[in-house]
């Protein structure tokens, strides 16, 4: 059977384009985070980088625990690109080619680097991580009073953190003589002072206050941090001065203190 001649080009331009397709097509990469003794599965976080430099994000296979994805450049080197995963296998579409997949698990586990080479056909990988200390088995328990994620994402991130309280800043003021309920660096609707569970051995107390001052009448003059810590209502002082807001906070229930601000990866700034 002869074809007509546009009919033929038309049939061959479609079959390039579906080989080009193919070719370019990414692979799914599936994976489990697991404790090396239990053989448990883990919450962890886990960066991705192909050899060139671009960042990958996995996602979560379980349909009722999702993973949350963290994205940041500050600038060339100040770069933070990963996922916090719960204790489920990950998967993810990765074009053919080289990359480095990092695990980490808190300050308690050793960090598992590996290198591999996808190709032209689904693959899975497993991570097996190490503890070097379990200090809540001791009776001491890790915390964090400089958190700056919403109130969605962390009950994720503290268990992919092995973190065992968090104390989110829900309310954040960086200008001078403002109510913590104007703050305009606020991330999250009001809350209420209950105690959050992600689950028996870690939880997140909401109700928090940063007072960082970066301006004052307009203009650019900074005043360091102040934290007012598990207070029962929203704080209504600005500052400065700062006597009335500890006077509150005390009347609340509350801990004030200055701090040198600093910022962990994914649960800080």
């Amino acid at each position: 059977m002869k074809l007509p001649a546009g009919l033929l080009a038309y049939v061959l331009l479609v079959s390039v384009s579906f080989r080009v397709g193919f070719a370019n097509d990414s692979v799914t990469v599936t994976g489990e985070i697991l404790d090396a003794e239990s053989y448990s599965l883990l919450p962890a976080r886990l960066y991705i980088q192909s050899a060139d430099g671009k960042w990958f994000w996995a996602r979560s296979t379980s349909r009722l625990k999702s993973a949350v994805e963290y994205r940041k450049q500050r600038s060339a080197t100040s770069v933070e690109m990963h996922t916090t995963l719960p204790a489920h296998p990950f998967e993810v579409d990765l074009p053919p080619g080289q990359y480095t997949l990092t695990v980490e698990r808190g300050k308690e586990y050793f960090p598992v680097i590996r290198t591999i080479q996808v190709g032209n056909r689904p693959m899975s990988v497993t991570f097996k991580m190490r503890r070097w200390i379990h200090a809540a088995a001791r009776g001491w328990y890790s915390g964090d009073t400089h958190v700056h994620r919403t109130l969605a994402e962390l009950p994720n991130i503290v268990l992919a953190e092995d973190l065992n309280v968090a104390l989110p800043l829900t309310n954040w003021v960086t200008t001078a003589y403002t109510p913590p309920g104007r703050g305009n660096k606020n991330r999250n609707a009001k809350v209420e002072p209950k105690l959050i569970e992600a689950d028996e051995t870690h939880v997140i107390y909401p109700v928090n206050t940063e007072y960082e001052i970066f301006s004052v009448n307009g203009k650019r003059h900074t005043l360091g941090a102040i934290f007012v810590l598990n207070h029962k209502t929203q704080l209504t002082p600005g500052v400065p001065p700062v006597g009335p807001v500890a006077k509150e906070a005390r009347r609340h229930g509350g801990k004030a203190g200055s701090s040198i601000s600093t910022s962990i990866p994914g649960r800080g700034h």
